[in-house]
């Protein structure tokens, strides 16, 4: 397996979205981190990947390779909204 992935990150809504070239050891929780501080999102909300492909949402903590995500592939980022 290549050492590194080229994945699309995207708002769930539509408003952003960045092809980028990553470490495939990398986190869920790290790209998670990492789109918060270059998109600027709220920090009040608590945040979630799901693989477009599978309809899957992704382990914070586990690596995108441990969770096969392939080349090319579109992760959606979304907020986590608690109802009150």
């Amino acid at each position: 397996m290549s050492n590194s992935l080229s994945v699309i990150v995207r708002m769930a809504d539509g408003t952003r979205k960045a092809a980028i070239s990553i470490p495939s050891t990398l986190t869920i929780a790290q790209i998670l981190q990492a789109t918060q501080e270059k998109w600027n999102l709220p920090s009040n909300f608590n945040y979630a990947v799901r693989l477009e492909r599978t309809g899957q949402q992704l382990n914070p903590s586990a690596s995108l390779s441990s969770q096969e995500v392939e080349e090319n592939d579109v992760l959606e980022v979304y907020p986590i909204v608690e109802a009150g």
